[in-house]
């Protein structure tokens, strides 16, 4: 945070002009002439309420199995006066921001990953039987790693090969590379979606029961246990929102989820904060995303 920041406009140096009426530190960029304060290109520009305040009501929303209104009844407790629409809201502003966290201080994946998909309810649509309508349900198609770090997710209105090859390649692309295996059960749509991922990818047959498979000259126990405590700890929380209003938006709260998940484990962020000289605080949270936000 000694650093002046960049332009949110032309990315150029600027240099420091006072601060303003909230007593927030206003720049100037060399270049263009665009003036901002010290919150612009951060999660926390546009708001008015303190940073902590805002990282805590986001995280405790997404991580955990709470509603907006649990989460912000709680908060109350402590003093944090936040509407749960704000709540609500908040998780998109970190997305972009943990993305470039992940991508800098890489999460690497490991070679053997894990596929299935879950029933995740999305809306509901009239219906002369039932009088709040009848509910509609997508699916949730979710590739872990053997660590059990969510590589990529996908909510799909059907249960089809395409829908599989799209979670798998997004899988790719976050990777940057295809596994070694690939454990899944023994839905037909699999057999030809797993060829997304190439010849070299070894397709494992596999449920609850282990399978001894070859890898890296020795042999390692695979089963899809890893992926189904997976979903059985993201349904209290799909349950607390009442499914998604959306397959748009219920897609872009899981590609958040995973972030959260990925990153906000104590060790890994410890060692993140770490490179920064900073602590595993909340003030400590707030400085890392002040000084992430030029990467």
């Amino acid at each position: 945070m000694c650093m002046n920041p960049k332009c949110p406009v032309c990315e150029s140096d600027s240099w420091k002009i006072g601060f303003s009426k909230c007593d927030r530190r206003r720049y100037k960029c060399k270049s263009c002439g665009k003036k901002f304060n010290e919150r612009a290109g951060t999660p926390f520009h546009w708001l008015y309420k303190p940073e902590e305040e805002v990282i805590t009501a986001t995280v405790m929303y997404v991580k955990y199995p709470l509603s907006s209104y649990q989460a912000s009844e709680i908060l109350g407790f402590f003093g944090m006066d936040i509407s749960p629409s704000a709540i609500r809201d908040w998780p998109q502003r970190f997305g972009s921001h943990l993305k470039k966290i992940a991508k800098n201080y890489e999460i690497k994946f490991s070679k053997v990953w894990h596929v299935d998909e879950k029933f995740t309810p999305h809306k509901r649509e009239s219906s002369p039987k039932k009088k709040r309508g009848k509910r509609k349900w997508a699916y949730q198609i979710t590739v872990l790693d053997s660590k059990g770090d969510v590589v990529a997710s996908y909510l799909s209105p059907e249960r089809s090969t395409k829908a599989i090859e799209k979670a798998l390649r997004r899988a790719k692309d976050e990777a940057g590379f295809s596994p070694d295996i690939i454990a899944r059960d023994d839905f037909p749509a699999y057999d030809k979606a797993v060829k997304v991922l190439g010849r070299r990818t070894k397709d494992v047959h596999t449920h609850f029961e282990e399978k001894l498979i070859l890898h890296d000259d020795g042999v390692i126990p695979v089963s899809n246990n890893r992926i189904e405590r997976y979903h059985s700890e993201i349904a209290p929380k799909i349950r607390s929102m009442r499914g998604v209003k959306s397959l748009k938006s219920g897609d872009q709260f899981f590609q958040i989820y995973k972030r959260f998940r990925n990153l906000f484990k104590k060790d890994r962020l410890k060692k993140i904060l770490e490179r920064f000289k900073l602590k595993l605080t909340w003030s400590g949270l707030v400085k890392m995303f002040y000084l992430t936000r030029d990467l």
